[in-house]
């Protein structure tokens, strides 16, 4: 065969109306809400935050929310897993996904 043929899982993104710490399925999964959003909105202590982490995709915004760019991976990325878990945005905290049904 010339080209192999990548099965791709597809998910289906959840946003919670709770914080999720640490659900099983994360514990496997290759980082993929970090890698497949262009950016995360964010609070301005959040933004304060993340900029006191060294935090280099920040964007500011005088109209909307704040955002961290997360485009082609998250920069506090540590492997595939969460490098500021414990300090991650609320909306991070809140996304969850599962398996898109059939």
């Amino acid at each position: 065969m010339l080209f192999a043929r990548h099965h791709k899982d597809k998910r289906h993104g959840l946003l919670l109306d709770h914080p999720l710490d640490d659900p099983s399925c994360c514990r496997e999964c290759a980082a993929l809400c970090c890698r497949s959003f262009p950016n995360v909105d964010l609070t301005w202590e959040e933004y304060l935050r993340l900029e006191e982490l060294g935090a280099t995709r920040l964007h500011f915004s005088l109209y909307g929310p704040h955002k961290l760019i997360i485009e082609n991976g998250c920069e506090f990325l540590d492997g595939n897993r969460c490098g500021i878990y414990e300090g991650r945005p609320a909306i991070c905290r809140r996304f969850f996904c599962r398996p898109a049904p059939d």
